[in-house]
């Protein structure tokens, strides 16, 4: 099955709010008309054109190019099974507590969807848009 990358549709990508309620999705495929160079000294830079692609900001990047190091080494296939809730997986160690609530969104189908680096960090940023609106603090869920 090819899975296509999904993305928050709000009329231009900022950090759209997350409520409980379904959020409005619109699927496209990955947009490689928008190159993104990385940084001097980027860790994970492999990731950043599909982090982008996927809608995370220019300025949200250093800090997902820290927790991508810090979580995996930038490895994709890891899984923390020790983690509660099912373990934690591949590149930003998203914890199996999300699976349900990122299915219920249409980002993924089943939790080895995120060993995929794009379902895993278009995970991560609903996870961190759904802390930045609930708490003020998107990293929150990483503990940053």
């Amino acid at each position: 099955m090819k899975l296509l990358a999904i993305i928050v549709a709000l009329g231009g990508f900022s950090a759209p709010l997350v409520t409980s309620e379904h959020i409005p999705l619109k699927q496209v495929e990955a947009r490689g008309d928008v190159p993104y160079q990385p940084m001097p000294g980027a860790r994970c830079p492999q990731f950043w054109q599909t982090a982008v692609n996927v809608g995370w900001t220019q300025a949200q990047l250093s800090t997902l190019d820290y927790l991508m190091w810090r979580e995996s080494r930038c490895k994709t296939g890891l899984r923390n099974a020790d983690d509660p809730n099912g373990g934690s997986f591949g590149i930003v160690q998203v914890n199996g507590f999300w699976v349900k609530w990122l299915r219920e969104r249409g980002v993924l189908e089943k939790a080895s969807d995120l060993y995929k680096p794009e379902v895993n960090l278009l995970s991560a940023l609903f996870i961190y848009n759904y802390a930045d609106n609930r708490y003020q603090n998107g990293w929150g869920p990483w503990n940053l």
